[in-house]
């Protein structure tokens, strides 16, 4: 399993207050069957810009630190970027950069807005030879209203990451049921912890990961297969057909 949204580096954002915390996030993961766990503070344009030295600094301080503690799960580099109209200006300045140094990146939406630039900016970035990935569709209030949002970004390339915790009910009842529509519909293609701590948002997947293939196998199938490619910088397959949303159905069962 691959862990591709978390909050472990401590000292950044709102994520682990402390590389002790850090530690035992790490720990968690390793314990969940997690082999990789992709650490991807926040970047917020104009508001939160971390430099990529002092990323690095603060990498290399969580990798000897496990090291230290004999933690054998392989972190990788990355940002959840925040929406922004010059995200590819700062692609194309290497402000910003993906997953494990890929061309992948992980990008995040307002939480309660889709904005009108959006398509513009995921095709932009694709132009310059970026592939996006969308973090926690299942989270943002005009998505969950209007599913057709995620589609014309999926048909246009773009990767979508759910949270475990979505699925689990940890964002409450709709988060819960958007996230499973999207399992259900082949609209998943990664997954992610969005771990913050130890507490209220562990770096816990394993249950996650068994819900996707009790529900859909194919789906869970094809995750497993292209996962790697990502943190390799390679070609993914084509994505899932996706399927057309049933007003009756008896997929919910499975979460229960």
């Amino acid at each position: 399993m691959i862990d591709f949204h978390s909050h472990i580096i401590n000292g950044i954002d709102d994520g682990a207050k402390s590389l002790e915390i850090s530690l035992e996030m790490l720990k968690i993961s390793e314990s969940e069957g997690v082999e990789y766990i992709c650490a991807t503070p926040h970047f917020i344009t104009e508001e939160f810009e971390i430099s990529r030295d002092k990323y690095i600094d603060k990498l290399d301080k969580l990798l000897l630190a496990a090291r230290e503690k004999k933690i054998n799960i392989k972190i990788l580099s990355g940002l959840e970027i925040y929406m922004h109209p010059d995200l590819s200006k700062q692609y194309k300045e290497k402000k910003i950069w993906g997953i494990n140094d890929s061309e992948y990146l992980l990008i995040e939406l307002p939480m309660c807005e889709f904005p009108m630039y959006t398509e513009d900016i995921f095709y932009e970035l694709m132009l310059l030879g970026a592939k996006p990935i969308l973090a926690h569709p299942e989270r943002n209030h005009k998505i969950m209203k209007n599913h057709d949002l995620v589609i014309n970004l999926i048909k246009q390339g773009v990767l979508m990451q759910i949270n475990a915790g979505s699925l689990l009910g940890d964002y409450g009842k709709e988060v819960k049921k958007t996230a499973q529509e999207f399992v259900k519909r082949n609209m998943v293609h990664i997954l992610g912890s969005d771990g913050h701590n130890i507490t209220s948002r562990k770096t816990k997947l394993k249950e996650a990961y068994a819900m996707v293939k009790y529900a859909n196998e194919p789906m869970y199938n094809w995750i497993s297969k292209n996962e790697t490619n990502i943190i390799n910088n390679m070609f993914i397959e084509d994505f899932l057909e996706l399927k057309p949303k049933k007003k009756r159905s008896l997929f919910f069962n499975v979460f229960k």
